[in-house]
Order: C-alpha cells, then structure tokens, then sequence
C-alpha cells in the first residue's frame, strides 16, 4: 500500500502497524509540500491494494487533486481511500464523480459536529472485496426478529451498515451531530467555501506583503479553507505562535507552520487582528 508522510496520523499510523504482518507500506515523501501525481505514480505498483491520502492537507492546507490520483490508484488496481476530514463540510466535493472508493470524515472539523463522531462513503466496489472479520448483532440480515433469529442461514446484507462500530451508539452525540448537520445542510457548503476564502484571501494579501512564506494552499489550483504560513526561521514562527496565544487568537501550529482555518462565526476583525500581531512581528529583528 502507499501513503503519504504528511497524512494526518490516523490515515498513516493505522497503515504502518500493518508492517507488523509483513505488508510493504510505501511512504511517499512530497517534494513540494503536497503530494502530486508524479510522487504517486513513482510509488505505485501491480502489487499496490490501497492508495491512502488525505484530501485537505491538515498542515498546509493543500487540496489534492483526487480524480487525477484516483485514477492512477485505479489503473494499477488499487483502492483509493481518502480522509476528507479537513475538506468536507468546507468544500464542494461529490463522490459519485470522482474515482474514491473509500471515503472516511471526522465530523468535529468543518461538519461542526462533537468528538467521537464521523462517518465513511464505500463503494459497492470495495464492499465487494473488503472481510468483515467482526460481525456484531446489526450487521446480520433479519437480526431486528428475536423470536426467527437466522441461526441456520447467517448472511449479511449488502449495506455499507455492516461495517459500522460494534456497539451501542453514544446517542447524545449523534444528536448533536444531527443538528450540526442540517445547520450546515441549511447554510449550504457554498457559502462556508465562499466567508472562508473572501477571510482568506484577505489574510494572503496582508501576509504577502509582510513577507512570510506561504504554503502551497495559496496556488489557485490547491486552495482550500486552510491556509498555512511561516516566518524566517522555526524559532521566530514558534515565538509567533506563541505571541498569537497571549493576544488569544487561536491558530495551531503543525511542522514549523501557523494553520488559519476561518469558518462562519470568524469575521475580518479576527483577520485583522492576526495581521497587526504578524506586522508587530515581521519588523521586530529577533523575528525576521
């Protein structure tokens, strides 16, 4: 299988403890802050099963280009799974036109939903050849009749359902999840896509000229609702990030890079005041 080094954790640990079984995992390292089709396709082999990349870099903020990857994972007869966890919700994205077969989101990112509570797309292509090594007591068909349980004939029907956790639901959180959810489904993704950008390209404008270097989410082509930057060095982007904290403007810091992600409750009062600590910082010789 092939990952990427700048995965989220989750979409590149759960693949390397497969090394313990003697899977060969590939990692690829992008030469260009994000990974392209040329990293892939220097990685990709006949023996390749699953491409694993995330859709939103979760330090850059870099938007991949998934139908140019997917296709590369399919000519070699891989799978193609994706973590959108750091797009859905922001950004415009339908499975049904593009060559994902698996899709999986952690809904407490931009779907505003609580801790714990997410969801995965599958295809009736990797139903067909994914196991399902736990059965739990939903999975099996005509498991709702306790008095005609299928003892003799178990099958399981054909439902991405049969892949769910095996337990009781935390149903206070997928209330919650269920709220936030028609929130956004009344808002529409559009319009987060567009306050997130019109945030975003007003805090390009300021940081370029205050000459910080900028991530690979500022290209046209790999914009997202995530934008990373930099200062000179590692030690003057850590003593921003920590001024940024003391004047309390929350911003993470992820591999030597300050990530602003804007959503609706942000306004340009919280872009502007990120730049007036940045313009502070920029002309302050211990910083440049």
């Amino acid at each position: 299988m092939v990952v990427a080094s700048t995965n989220f954790p989750s979409n590149l640990f759960t693949w390397l403890h497969l090394r313990r079984r003697d899977v060969r995992v590939s990692v690829v390292e992008p030469r260009e802050g994000y990974v392209t089709a040329q990293d892939v396709a220097a990685a990709l082999t006949p023996r390749t099963r699953i491409l694993a990349l995330d859709w939103v870099g979760y330090t850059t903020g870099a938007r991949l280009d998934l139908a140019a990857l997917g296709e590369l994972a399919h000519r070699q007869g891989a799978l193609f799974l994706v973590d959108g966890s750091q797009g859905v919700g922001a950004w415009e994205l339908n499975v049904h036109d593009l060559p994902v077969d698996i899709l999986v989101v952690a809904a407490y990112k931009w779907l505003l939903g609580p801790y714990g509570t997410g969801f995965a797309y599958i295809s009736w292509k990797a139903q067909d050849v994914l196991d399902l090594e736990v059965v739990n007591w939903m999975s099996a068909q005509g498991s709702e009749n306790f008095d005609s349980l299928p003892i003799e004939e178990l099958t399981l029907p054909k439902a991405a359902r049969v892949f769910d956790v095996p337990e009781t639901a935390s149903f206070l959180n997928l209330h919650a999840l269920d709220a936030s959810l028609e929130y956004i489904e009344r808002v529409g993704v559009q319009a987060v896509t567009s306050h997130a950008t019109y945030l975003l390209d007003r805090l390009l404008e300021g940081l370029r000229g205050q000459a910080y270097a900028l991530s690979a989410a500022a290209e046209p082509a790999r914009r997202s609702t995530i934008l990373g930057f930099r200062a000179g060095s590692l030690e003057a982007t850590q003593g921003l990030h920590e001024r940024l904290e003391r004047e309390h403007i929350s911003v993470s810091l992820r591999h030597g890079m300050i990530r602003v992600s804007p959503h609706l409750y942000n306004d340009e009062s919280d872009i502007d005041a990120l730049l007036s600590v940045t313009a502070r910082l920029a002309s302050a010789q211990d910083l440049k």
